[in-house]
């Protein structure tokens, strides 16, 4: 396996196109089968380790500064994905190997990514569990960042809203059947990383084994240099317009969605007067409450935005409508108003999902080097979820509580919406 740099003097024949190509032959069937087996796994792992398995074995290494302590590891195991998600797209993008492009990145991180998982289980110390799941996360994303590519490298534009649906739905089944299971492993923690580990070797295996791709030749070109790979990852707006607009669009929707979310407990707590019991009681029904807009608008959006051949407005509609969700509780301070901002909120932030990953296909600056570029905007998605507590905890503090959060939020979303209006490669 072999790898050449970004922006060489000679550029490959795109290997992307090829399996387009093929599609018929590759089987739409098995490619969204093996899509959402990948999926399910992944985020299977991302639901129920960060807020289930890591958090109980950080409580019983460390009781005593155990939110402190869950806080710093997760920090710098989102710092690692962070980096590793498009350096990991990049390097798959200038793979040429006998099993393609993307099949030897994906093997590898979730084989790593399962050993790693299977070693945090066996933690016993600080150092050692931050260690070891920052290092899961850094492999994981070895795997996520090419699956993320297999939508524009394998799928027709006029397509892409139905693959984005369908990894949107197994994005969130999966996150939600994970922390689900893992409620059973709370006993048993190194028994639970190991299934969860194991889980996202079969779930890659299954995805690998239904869509094979074509031996991927080194082409002649320059030798590899770290300047040049480490320059590539910078996408100029000013040459690249449309991905920086779509950049800025997903950095402000997420940031405004997440300021609030992040803050709910504190917002049922302080803003409408609930106990802290009442208040713990009502969060899992808010999450419950949002499912079932969220997967309607899953499964609807992204195939009626194939029909009528349109991605704009169903993301500018989804950001707009989600300020008119975060408005509901800045009108009326109450539980049945936090009931109608899930609903509403499920509603808006589903049709986002299903449709602004098409969205973001259709703007790469260059195809033969999708997972790189992919990668680069799912920093405007990993980011600002980071980032969140701390600007809402800013405002809170600064402009005078949570009525100055939700303004702030429905502000970021609305400039979020009118971000993706300049786009002009895309209707």
């Amino acid at each position: 396996m072999t790898t050449v740099p970004i922006g060489s003097g000679t550029e490959p024949a795109d290997p992307a196109e090829q399996l387009r190509d093929k599609a018929p032959a590759v089987g739409e069937r098995r490619l969204l089968t093996g899509l959402m087996a990948n999926s399910v796994a992944l985020y299977a792992v991302y639901g129920a380790v960060p807020a289930v398995l890591l958090a109980n074995l950080v409580a019983d290494v460390a009781p005593g500064s155990k939110s402190t302590s869950l806080g710093i590891i997760s920090a710098v195991g989102a710092f690692g994905a962070m980096l590793a998600n498009p350096v990991a797209g990049a390097l798959s993008d200038r793979t040429h190997s006998r099993y393609g492009r993307r099949a030897p990145w994906m093997a590898g991180g979730a084989l790593f990514g399962g050993l790693s998982l299977i070693a945090l289980g066996l933690g016993n110390n600080l150092l050692w569990i931050g260690a070891a799941w920052t290092l899961a996360q850094i492999c994981l994303n070895g795997l996520q960042a090419p699956l993320t590519a297999v939508i524009p490298d394998r799928t027709p534009e006029h397509r892409r809203g139905v693959f984005s649906s369908a990894a949107g739905l197994a994005q969130m089944l999966g996150a939600v059947a994970g922390t689900a299971l893992a409620a059973g492993f709370a006993h048993a923690l190194g028994l639970g990383f190991a299934v969860f580990g194991v889980l996202v070797v079969l779930g890659t295996a299954v995805f690998l084994l239904l869509n094979k791709e074509p031996a991927a030749p080194a082409p002649q070109g320059e030798a590899f240099r770290w300047k040049t790979f480490v320059s590539g990852f910078w996408v100029s707006p000013r040459r690249h317009p449309d991905f920086g607009w779509a950049f800025l669009g997903r950095f402000l929707m997420i940031l405004g969605y997440y300021c609030v979310s992040s803050y709910q407990l504190y917002v049922l707590d302080d803003y409408l007067g609930l106990s802290r019991d009442r208040a713990n009681d009502l969060v899992p029904l808010l999450s419950v409450a949002m499912l079932p807009g969220m997967i309607v608008m899953i499964v609807v959006s992204g195939p009626w935005s194939d029909r009528v051949g349109r991605r704009k407005p169903f993301v500018v509609a989804s950001s707009l409508g989600m300020a008119c969700a975060l408005a509901l509780p800045l009108i009326l301070r109450s539980e049945a108003s936090m009931f109608a901002y899930a609903i509403a909120s499920g509603f808006a932030f589903g049709m986002y999902m299903a449709v602004d990953t098409a969205l973001m296909t259709q703007v790469l600056p260059r195809p033969d080097a999708a997972a790189k570029d992919m990668g680069v905007l799912n920093i405007a998605n990993a980011l600002p979820q980071a980032l969140a507590p701390a600007v809402a905890a800013m405002v809170i503090g600064v402009l005078g509580g949570y009525s100055a959060l939700f303004v702030a939020a429905i502000l970021l979303v609305v400039l979020g919406a009118l971000s993706i209006l300049p786009i002009r490669a895309i209707r």
